[in-house]
């Protein structure tokens, strides 16, 4: 995979944090930024824009990880638990 090399200022409190290993800090990075998609994700759910299906599809995880991520940050999305056990319609979807 083609890599770029990026240079970003932290403070010298996360500078001491991060792994010295360049394949490690890239981990880093990556956990970052898809923590950042799902709060993104996830407060546009809690501000009614779309279902938690699509926050789901814009986070990048599946619904059925982003219904405990949802209980996580405060939000009390309306699923059936049963609706998690096999495939789900678009139809069902939507209303999620």
């Amino acid at each position: 995979m083609p890599t770029t090399q990026v240079k970003i200022s932290v403070s010298d409190h996360l500078a001491a944090e991060l792994p010295s290993d360049p394949t490690l800090q890239s981990e880093v990075l990556e956990l970052g930024l898809r923590s950042l998609r799902i709060r993104d994700a996830l407060e546009a759910y809690r501000r009614g824009e779309g279902s938690l299906a699509y926050a789901a599809e814009q986070a990048g995880v599946s619904l059925r990880e982003m219904v405990p991520l949802a209980y996580a940050h405060g939000l009390s999305p309306k699923i059936d638990p049963a609706l998690l056990e096999g495939p789900l319609s678009i139809e069902q979807a939507a209303e999620l």
